[in-house]
């Protein structure tokens, strides 16, 4: 996702063969960040019809969500036990637990103090979940490049 991610906003932004170097590497943070100010600079052009705009929004805010979901899962401790308790985050996944629950939180404190429930198919249901919206990046992308090419025939 993160490479469909750093093409999609490279090509908003109107990336000449040059200007991958200014996104290779960026965080999905900056690239989510650098992608909505595209939009907005952009918007009152009105390159692109509105709905394609609305789509672009939400498959960059959905893909840093689900990011950020995955940073948790790859960087958080994982426990058996709860280290919150009450606070505690349930699961959200509506795919009943083929097996252990566990309770993993942020490694890095600064940026929050949070707890979650996590199972192995939550895991898998993120990766699928994360698959759709790379396919979603790269439908919008498609939709405006034919929107904008098809303005100018």
């Amino acid at each position: 996702m993160e490479s469909s991610l750093r093409d999609v906003v490279s090509r908003l932004a109107g990336s000449d063969d040059a200007a991958w170097i200014i996104f290779e590497g960026q965080s999905v943070d900056w690239l989510v960040s650098n992608g909505l100010a595209v939009l907005t600079q952009r918007e009152p052009m009105e390159r692109w019809p509105t709905q394609i705009v609305a789509q672009f929004r939400e498959a960059l805010n959905n893909a840093q969500t689900a990011y950020r979901t995955r940073n948790i899962m790859i960087h958080g401790e994982w426990r058996t036990d709860c280290f919150m308790g009450e606070g505690c985050i349930g699961r959200s996944a509506p795919v009943p637990a083929d097996g252990p629950v566990f309770h993993v939180h942020r490694s890095r404190y600064r940026k929050g103090l949070e707890e979650r429930q996590l199972a192995i198919v939550d895991i898998e249901a993120l990766a699928e979940h994360m698959r759709e919206l790379e396919y979603e990046l790269r439908a919008a992308m498609k939709k405006a490049d034919d929107a904008w090419l098809g303005s100018i025939a």
